[in-house]
Order: structure tokens, then C-alpha cells, then sequence
């Protein structure tokens, strides 16, 4: 026979054998599908279903630049805005936000509805009750479930499982509508519709608002809205879509009022700056007006002369610009005494609300509100000890540091300014006193007065400024879409029903794939042809009757003819040669290991040459494990170790069975030394004697694959049949026999494949002529209705 063998066709995986067993195994993938899909109903059916809530604002213009009405009027703009999206983003997230956020909104009590399976939230118009309690109260049970039970139609008790309240609520009653006290804790509940009460569990839970702000602002997502737009899309879910929209609207509206009370505070502390300065200065004002009447009242009749005037001209210009210098020094020292303190919060005032145009100055101060900015939201968002919150104060600092050096050097500046004016002051001033004493005094009290005027005029122009910015600023935040539902996000049943399909025909197939990676037995001929150049002898099936020898078999049955074709191709390895001159033909039967079925396919090969005329041997030469052979009708215990120990004839030894022409030498005593007696020469004498009586000489041997004794007694065979038996012989054992091969200690030797079911084989139809069709006696008995389903 032609050898099959090609080690290049070997791979790690045969994915055909994969597809056959798993076409072998449907029932695997439809039970896989029919529990997954069960399952993936039961997920759909009995999930609290989940929502998706999106709404969308919009940062007016430049997100880092804002505009007011007073850049219009004045060409610079007295107030910008320091945040970008990123800022805006964390803001949106913040819990004080959040906070602010609940205290517009009736959160402070959850009710639910338990029904059989799933608990859901009621909201507004859906809760059955309304509970009331004193939000003042240290006490107050938060976060507490609350079973509330109808006793009748005014009357309710109320039950937790909370041992310290449950104990404090056991055994009382309570009326609707009516104010109770416990334990600190003043509540009262309303009825609302008694409906729900039917079947049904109603609870409650007091919502502590400052872990409710957490929750929600943990919950929201914050994204760009894509694009150039500066425009922001917030997204909650949560299990109550109504809710969750009532909140995010809020939360948009309360963005927006907070956006616009920032930039508000800016020109309001500018306004309570200037105040606190007008403040002064008009007490100072009023009493040199007081001064100036009272002289000019006294004096009624005096006017300046022209060299008087001149010199009051003179004092003053030169007072209204010491106003201005007076001014920026007060600012100076206003922003020093700010820089001092160690945790600065309030809004700082920027110098160009004031007139002062130092591009260095006035850059810095922006930088430190936006610091300050950065600062607080991150603290508020991330908690203190973020490394990018450390970062932020070491810039903080530095910017302060610079600050400090920037304004000494303004300060120094100014200072120098004013000795100049003081000098300038000081030579008219001496030029006064050329003056009449009477207009000396007169012009002294104009020149304290016009300084007095100058700076209230200019504080009153820059807080005529402020409140025209206050007043003109608008929110930069504009809301593009109110919130609603976008999408259910869970249960989602296709995808539930697809995963599911995907594991229930996945994992029998993972199952089958992995089984067959890791299986390491013979299974098919193709396996068998993958590790060993040898022929395949035939196959023979399982048998599944209780009897293993052919005799008691119907002649028609598979096994039978299987090993009828044993036969056959036998007689084409040996050859046909005349048995009367050459001897008979010796067939050894062996294995790599005990189980494979060499004493059943010898048995069943001896009787079905037999049955064909020929005088048969059945030689069991496995003398380390006797074998039984009553079912051949021999019962002899005696046999082939006691006559290589010369203590009997070959006579004596050789048995008739109950098949005409078969003989049977049964293996005897076990012997202390087998192996030896196999190469003895009155071995080698037996095989002579033997061939001559016989036409055939079967002989049952030890598994090669544990002992020496076969592969001794294959050397002197015409024939050598190696027995494979499906799913239970080792792929590495063929291995090692072709190595065998290789070397020359095995010839003329052929695969007898054993025990095969045909269908785990990869033809469609079963192996064999006939078989399937009612060809073989099995074939017409009557199935099961499991393995007619399974064919």
C-alpha cells in the first residue's frame, strides 16, 4: 500500500477536525443558544432600564477674552475673562456647582416603588407621598431607606432596616398631614394617591444634598461640542429620565446666573473700592468747602488780584496732577496690603479701572486672577494634594513674587513724582507769599479745595464707569439645547440578544477548539497519517455488543466484514505463495501500550481466516498477561511458557477451539523470564514446527511501546499489524514508531485502526460501503428517537 505520509501537511491545529466535531456536536450550540438567549431576556427583562440626558451651551465669542459695553465707551476693557473651555468644563463639574444647583430643586427626598422584581424611582406627579422634614436638623436620618404601609386610608407606619430607627419607629403609628418629633428629627408625610400602596412597597430616602452635589457632579460629562464651535455638551444618566432633564436644565441656568455674578463681582468690588476712597475724600471736601465759605463770607468785598491768580492757575494744575499720583500711591498700597495676606480669595481690582496704564502691572494682575481662577476650580474639583494643584501655587507664587518687585518699583517711581510736584508746589507757593496775607489765605484754601475736587471728580468718572460696565454685562454663556433623552443606554436588548448569541455559539465552539488543541490521542486517519508513514491495515468499529468474539456475531455484521477486509489486505502484504513448500504465514499482533484491542482483533482476525479453509494458530504470546479463551471454548491454562521451559510437548499445548481449522496456543504460566524465553532457540524451533502445521500463525504480543518482546518477535513475522485505537492511543507513541521505521527495527508492518466510531471520522456519511443503508445487520435494527434526531 502506498504510503500517505507527509510531515508537511502536519499542523498545530487540524481546523478540519474542528468543523467535524463541532457539525457532530450541533447540540452543543443549539443548548448554547437557547441558555444564552434566556439569559440575555431575563438581562433585558428585569434591568433597571438606564438613560442618556444631553444638553448644549454655548461660550459667547472668545473663550479667553470677554467684551463688556465699557470697552465701547472707554477703549479698554475693564473687565476680561480668564477662562477657556477647559476651565468652563471644570467648573460645569464642580460640587459647589452642583450645590447650587439642588437648592433650586425639591431632591431632598427619593421615593421609589418596589414592585416584584425591580425597584424604581416615582418623581413629581408619579410619587404617591410627600415627606417634609427639617433640613436644620443635625439629626435627620439621611441616606436611610424608609418603608412607608398603609393602615387605612389616614393612617401609615413606617418600618428600615436600620436597627437604631427601626427601633425608634416599631410599633407606632402615624397620621397623614400630620407634624411628628423623633429623636430630633421632625417630619411630616402627605398622601398624595393611595393607587400605588396596591402590591407594592412605597419607600423613601432623605438625600443629604452635599452627597447628592458629589453624585451628580462625579456623574456628569462635560465634552466640546466638536468643530470651531466654543460650545459644550453636558451629559448625566440615571435610571429617572425626568429627573435627570429637571437637573440638567438647572444646572445650565445656574452656569449661566454664576458666569454673570462672576464677571458682576468684578465692577462691584470696584465700586466698593472707589466708595471706601470717595468716603474719604468727601469728609476732607466738605470741610475745606466749610473753610472756603466761611472766608469768602468774611471777606465778601476781596477779589484776587491778576498776580495772585496767576499763581492760584498755577497751584491748581499742579495739585489736580499730585490728585492722580495720590491715586495710583493709594492703589499701590491697596494692591501691597492684598499681596500680604496669605490666603487672598477676593476678587482682586485690575489697575485700568483705575487709570493706571503700566502694561507690566497691569499684565501681571491678570495672570494672578487667572491663577487664582485655575486654582480654585481645580481645588474644588481634584482635592489639594493634585500635583497639578502644587504646580498652580509654585506659579502662583512666583507671580506674586514679581509682582511685589514690580510694584516697589512703581511705588519708588511715583514717590519720585510727587518730590518733583512737591518741589514744583513749593517755588509757586513761594511766589505766594509775595502776596497780601488776606489772598495768600484765600488762594491756600482753593488750593486744598481743588485737590479735594479733583480726586472725588476723578473716583466719581471711574465709578460712573464701573457701574455702566456692571450694568451692560450680559452672561457669556447662552443655552443652545435644553436637556432631553438622547438615547436608552441600558438594557439594550439587540445588542444583549447579540452578545448572547455570540457566547451561546462561541463558547461550545471555544469548548470543541480548545478539546481538540489539547487532545493528544489518535482521532482520525488523518492523524494518523500526519505522524507515520505506515499503511492502513482497515478499520474496525466500535462494537457495541456485549459479545466481542465474530462467532457469536451475525456473519453480516460491520465487524465482520471489517475484518474480512483485514483479511484481504493481509493476503496482499504477505503475498500468495504455497504454504506447503514456504510454511505458513506469521502475523504478529501488537500495540504501543495495554487497551488497544490486540487480543480482540487477534482473536476475531484468527477466526475470520478460519472461517476461509485455512488452518489457523491463535498464538498467545503475551506470557506476562494470560489471556482468557473459554469463549473459544479452551479452558487449558498450560501453553507457550511451559513448553519454552521444556516441561511439556507442543501437543499437549496446542488446543482446538469451537471453530473448525482454528487452533489456539494459549500463553501459560507466567514465567519469571518471558523476554528470555522469547529468544530462545526452542523458539525459534516452535516458529519452524509451526509454519509447517499451519497455514496462518497469529500471534497476540506484548505493547512494544512498554516492552522488548514484540519488536523481538515482529523480526521474524511475515506480517506486522500495530493496533490504533481511536481516542486512545497517544500521537507521540506513532511518533516514536515511525522513528522505529526510520531505523529498520520495524517492517512489514500496517496500522490496524481500532474501536472507531465512524461518525467522529471526516466523511460525510460514515466509513464504508453500505454502511447506513441496511447493509449490515446493525444497520435494520431499530433506533432510539435520540439518536435518530442525532443521525
Amino acid at each position: 500500500m502506498e504510503s500517505t505520509f507527509n510531515p508537511e501537511e502536519s499542523s498545530f491545529i487540524d481546523f478540519k477536525a474542528v468543523l467535524n466535531s463541532a457539525i457532530a456536536k450541533w447540540y452543543l450550540f443549539v443548548l448554547g443558544a437557547i441558555l444564552a438567549l434566556t439569559v440575555a431576556y431575563l438581562v433585558n427583562r428585569y434591568t433597571v432600564p438606564q438613560y442618556e440626558i444631553t444638553s448644549t451651551v454655548m461660550v459667547s465669542g472668545d473663550a479667553t477674552q470677554g467684551a463688556n459695553a465699557a470697552a465701547l465707551l472707554y477703549g479698554s476693557e475693564l473687565f476680561k475673562g480668564t477662562q477657556g473651555l477647559t476651565n468652563e468644563s471644570m467648573i460645569l463639574k464642580t460640587k459647589s456647582l452642583a450645590r447650587e444647583t439642588l437648592d433650586k430643586l425639591d431632591f431632598r427626598v427619593s421615593y421609589f416603588i418596589q414592585g416584584n422584581v425591580l425597584l424604581l424611582e416615582a418623581y413629581k406627579g408619579d410619587a404617591p407621598i410627600h415627606v417634609v422634614f427639617d433640613t436644620t436638623s443635625a439629626d435627620a436620618p439621611y441616606n436611610i431607606s424608609f418603608k412607608i404601609s398603609l393602615v387605612d386610608q389616614d393612617t401609615y407606619t413606617l418600618s428600615t432596616e436600620n436597627q437604631k430607627w427601626n427601633s425608634k419607629l416599631n410599633d407606632k403609628s402615624f397620621k397623614f398631614g400630620k407634624s411628628y418629633l423623633i429623636d430630633g428629627f421632625a417630619f411630616t408625610i402627605e398622601l398624595l394617591k393611595p393607587e400605588p400602596f396596591a402590591g407594592n412597597e412605597v419607600l423613601f430616602v432623605l438625600n443629604d444634598l452635599d452627597d447628592l452635589a458629589r453624585r451628580y457632579a462625579s456623574n456628569l460629562s462635560v465634552s466640546p461640542y466638536g468643530g470651531d464651535a466654543s460650545a459644550l455638551v453636558l451629559t448625566v444618566g440615571g435610571t429617572t429620565p425626568k429627573k435627570d432633564v429637571d437637573y440638567l436644565n438647572a444646572h445650565m441656568e445656574t452656569y449661566r446666573q454664576n458666569n454673570l455674578a462672576i464677571k458682576n463681582a468684578k465692577a462691584v468690588g470696584t465700586l466698593d473700592f472707589i466708595d471706601v476712597q470717595l468716603q474719604q475724600i468727601s469728609d476732607s471736601l466738605y470741610f475745606i468747602e466749610s473753610r472756603l465759605e466761611d472766608f469768602k463770607r468774611r471777606n465778601s468785598a476781596m477779589d484776587l488780584s491778576a498776580a495772585g491768580a496767576k499763581v492760584a492757575g498755577e497751584l491748581e494744575s499742579l495739585e489736580q496732577r499730585k490728585a492722580e499720583l495720590l491715586m495710583n500711591s493709594r492703589y499701590y498700597d491697596y494692591l501691597s496690603n492684598y499681596l500680604s495676606k496669605e490666603n487672598a480669595n477676593d476678587q482682586i481690582q485690575a489697575p485700568a479701572t483705575l487709570g493706571i496704564s503700566d502694561p507690566v502691572l497691569n499684565a501681571l494682575v491678570s495672570q494672578l486672577v487667572t491663577l487664582q481662577t485655575e486654582l480654585s476650580v481645580a481645588s474644588s474639583n481634584q482635592g489639594q494634594d493634585n500635583p497639578g494643584i502644587k504646580v498652580k501655587r509654585q506659579q502662583l507664587a512666583e507671580v506674586r513674587a514679581s509682582l511685589l518687585e514690580n510694584l516697589s518699583s512703581l511705588e519708588e517711581a511715583n514717590q519720585i513724582a510727587l518730590k518733583n510736584l512737591n518741589q514744583r508746589i513749593q517755588v509757586a507757593a513761594a511766589e505766594l507769599q509775595k502776596l497780601p496775607s488776606s489772598e495768600r489765605q484765600l488762594i491756600n484754601i482753593q488750593r486744598l479745595y481743588s485737590l479735594s475736587e479733583n480726586l472725588y471728580v476723578f473716583l466719581m468718572e471711574k465709578r460712573a464707569e464701573a457701574g455702566i460696565s456692571k450694568a451692560a454685562n450680559t452672561s457669556d454663556i447662552t443655552i443652545l439645547k435644553e436637556a432631553s433623552v438622547s438615547k436608552q443606554t441600558a438594557p439594550l436588548p439587540l445588542r444583549n440578544y447579540g452578545i448572547a448569541l455570540a457566547l451561546g455559539l462561541g463558547l461550545p465552539l471555544a469548548f470543541i477548539f480548545i478539546k481538540e488543541l489539547m487532545n493528544n490521542k489518535i482521532h482520525t486517519v488523518e492523524d494518523i497519517a500526519k505522524f507515520t508513514e505506515l499503511p492502513l491495515l482497515g478499520l474496525v468499529g466500535h462494537n457495541k455488543k456485549e459479545d466481542n468474539l465474530l462467532a457469536n456475531l451475525s456473519p453480516k455484521s460491520a465487524l465482520a466484514e471489517a475484518f474480512r477486509t483485514v483479511r484481504s489486505n493481509l493476503r496482499y502484504m504477505t503475498g500468495v505463495t504455497d504454504t506447503a513448500t514456504e510454511g505458513g504465514k506469521i502475523i504478529v499482533i501488537t500495540s504501543s501500550i495495554s487497551g488497544e484491542g490486540k487480543t480482540f482483533s487477534a482473536k476475531n482476525l484468527a477466526y475470520i481466516i478460519s472461517i476461509s479453509g485455512e488452518k489457523t494458530l491463535l498464538v498467545n504470546a503475551d506470557m506476562r498477561k494470560p489471556n482468557n479463551n473459554t469463549d473459544l471454548g479452551v479452558s487449558s491454562s498450560t501453553g507457550l511458557s511451559n513448553y519454552l521451559a521444556g516441561h511439556i510437548t507442543l501437543d499437549e499445548v496446542i488446543n482446538k477451539t469451537i471453530q473448525e481449522n482454528l487452533h489456539v496456543l494459549p500463553s501459560g504460566d507466567i514465567p519469571p523470564n518471558p523476554s528470555e524465553l522469547l529468544l530462545s532457540n526452542r523458539m525459534s524451533e516452535l516458529i519452524v514446527e509451526l509454519k509447517k502445521r499451519y497455514d496462518y500463525i497469529i500471534m497476540d504480543t506484548p505493547p512494544v511501546g512498554i516492552l522488548s518482546d514484540g519488536l523481538e518477535l515482529m523480526q521474524l513475522s511475515d506480517a506486522n499489524v500495530f493496533m490504533v485505537r481511536q481516542d486512545y492511543t497517544i500521537k507521540d507513541f506513532l511518533k516514536n514508531l515511525q522513528l522505529q521505521v526510520e531505523s529498520g527495527k520495524i517492517r512489514k508492518t500496517a496500522i490496524l485502526f481500532n474501536d472507531v466510531d465512524y461518525k467522529k471520522l471526516n466523511y460525510g456519511y460514515g466509513y464504508g460501503y453500505g454502511y447506513g443503508y441496511g447493509y449490515y445487520a446493525e444497520d435494520n435494527e431499530t433506533k432510539s428517537w435520540w439518536k435518530r434526531i442525532r443521525g
